[in-house]
């Protein structure tokens, strides 16, 4: 019995030799590993430390650099001042005189350009009130009847004897397009408040809003004869019209229905127009006298109604 537990001791004895062995052996190892990652990063540090000192050294080398450049200019300014015979303060002065006339220069500057703009206002003026006009048309075939702005003062219209009405750009003077459908002279025109739609009166007896960017026409009043004067309300609701029946009417733009109808002149009616609040209307007539109509009371009964 005693032999067997001798032997089995010697087994363990050997097993733990031999294990003691391989984790020596596996510690070295270990060891070895981590002295050969030390000394890497020993050696980046070392790197990185060097090329930290350089840059150092070079922005060390920069600032003295500047710091000598400062020094000599410094004693260059000294040296000029002693030269002009002028103090710092005297410098300081100088610089800030300097400003001030720099200021001064641009505000001369700025009100010479206000003077030009004003002085090409004052000859454009002076162009357009002399007896030389900027630009004549001759796009029309026969008498030109009536003329109007449009609202933004880039376009004008015009309606001819000729049966047309024609829309100038008024920068060139050049004829944009022409408006056709009527079948006699056109007496009247006039531009919407918004300047998107044209109004015309003729001797055929009939108005017509036209749409303007295209030249066709929207809408065709009748209830007139000839009509001689045409204009739209304020809000650009309504259109009115003066007729060689010696009458007024008041068109509702978006039906092209007669709303209203005003007697009381004796003779054509060649001329009308809206108040800028739209609340009366004037007339002029070949029966000598002028009118002034409340549309403000009719329109209070219209809406009771």
């Amino acid at each position: 019995m005693a032999e067997k537990y001798k032997a089995r001791l010697k087994q363990l004895e050997a097993k733990h030799a031999k294990t003691e062995a391989a984790l020596k052996t596996a510690t070295q190892e270990m060891e070895d590993k981590y002295k050969a990652q030390i000394e890497q990063l020993k050696a980046d540090h070392a790197k990185i430390k060097a090329a930290y000192l350089k840059r150092l050294e070079a922005t060390a080398e920069l600032a003295d650099y500047h710091y000598q450049s400062a020094k000599k200019t410094d004693v260059q300014i000294k040296l000029l001042l002693t030269q002009l015979g002028m103090s710092a303060e005297q410098v300081l002065k100088l610089t800030e005189a300097n400003l001030a006339l720099q200021r001064e220069v641009k505000r001369n500057r700025e009100e010479m350009e206000r003077n030009r703009k004003e002085m090409d206002a004052i000859q454009s003026l002076h162009a357009f009130q002399s007896s030389h006009p900027l630009w004549t048309s001759q796009g029309h075939t026969s008498y030109v009847w009536s003329v109007a702005f449009s609202p933004d003062g880039r376009y004008a219209l015009s309606g001819s004897n000729d049966k047309t009405l024609k829309l100038w750009d008024v920068s060139s003077g050049q004829a944009v397009r022409t408006f056709q459908g009527h079948t006699s002279a056109v007496y009247s025109v006039a531009f919407s408040p918004d300047g998107r739609y044209a109004l015309s009166g003729s001797g055929d007896k009939t108005l017509k809003l036209w749409d303007v960017s295209s030249g066709q026409a929207v809408r065709t009043f009748q209830g007139h004869s000839h009509v001689y004067s045409v204009a739209f309300s304020p809000d650009g609701r309504y259109a009115l019209s003066g007729s060689g029946d010696k009458t007024l009417k008041l068109w509702d733009v978006l039906s092209g229905q007669a709303v209203r109808t005003w007697k009381g002149h004796t003779s054509a009616v060649y001329s009308v127009a809206f108040s800028p609040d739209g609340r009366y209307a004037l007339s002029g007539s070949s029966d000598q006298t002028f009118k002034l109509w409340d549309m403000y009371s009719w329109l209070l009964l219209l809406l009771a109604e």
